[in-house]
């Protein structure tokens, strides 16, 4: 690898690491305290966040190219074992759908859950239909742009700077810098996206590929648009009508 290769490489894992988590709890607050008062501050949140995921993926192909290395050596390929992955993605497809059915239909007991654990993202959610389709647009540059960064090319540098690390090492590092890239969503989102992460980069080195885990990441996504209304609370059990006038002085029965 040459040196400008090596430099930029280290300095975007840097960034993954020490940048992306501290810039994505500021945006994520300002985000917060926009939303409320300007109609188009989660469309610009969501474009901004379409065009950043792009430009980083830019960032390894230029890396790539200047190393001399092909899409392959980060996972960009059917794989050693294609059938394996698309029945992991059928059988995942399958299980999110399902989930997804869960969400919108369950009630509002499961509305009640829905909104607890997405209490550390609730302003990220999508209100209209304009928000609706762009969010469709970030899920699938999730998909693809964060599986690039945080599995293929965060797997490829910790192979790069520790040659030794086993298969286990590397899905846990870089599960863990998945999770830490997921700060703004509090101790439960980092510790939920560092699973999510861990069984995706389990995947990716068991297939050989970026692929399925695409596939699989963009769908997680995805079921965001099958929630129901978390924006307020669900109802409470309807209130009692007044209580009755006392009939004379002395204690209630």
């Amino acid at each position: 690898m040459s040196v400008l290769a090596a430099g930029l490489a280290t300095l975007l894992a840097g960034a993954l690491v020490l940048v992306v988590p501290i810039v994505g709890q500021r945006r994520y607050r300002r985000l917060v305290a926009e939303v409320g008062n300007d109609p188009d501050a989660r469309l610009r949140h969501y474009r901004r966040g379409v065009q950043r995921a792009w430009a980083a993926v830019a960032l390894v192909g230029v890396i790539g190219l200047l190393s001399g290395r092909s899409p392959a050596s980060i996972g960009l390929t059917t794989g050693s074992h294609p059938g394996a992955g698309g029945e992991i993605v059928v059988e995942v497809g399958l299980f999110l759908a399902l989930s997804a059915a869960v969400f919108r239909y369950g009630g509002d007991r499961v509305r009640r859950g829905l909104r607890r654990q997405a209490r550390g993202f609730l302003a990220l959610l999508p209100r209209g239909r304009q928000e609706r389709l762009w969010f469709a647009a970030v899920a699938v540059t999730a998909g693809i742009c964060e599986e690039v960064l945080l599995r293929g090319f965060a797997m490829a540098y910790v192979r790069w700077v520790w040659p030794s690390a086993g298969q286990g090492t590397v899905v846990f590092l870089t599960a863990a810098v998945f999770g830490l890239d997921h700060l703004y969503q509090g101790p439960r989102g980092v510790i939920l996206t560092f699973v999510v992460g861990a069984v995706l980069g389990s995947i990716v080195t068991s297939t050989g590929s970026l692929l399925p885990a695409m596939a699989i990441h963009a769908m997680v996504d995805l079921r965001v648009l099958a929630l129901p209304d978390l924006s307020a609370p669900s109802p409470e059990a309807p209130l009692r009508g007044p209580a009755a006038p006392r009939s004379g002085p002395g204690p209630r029965p």
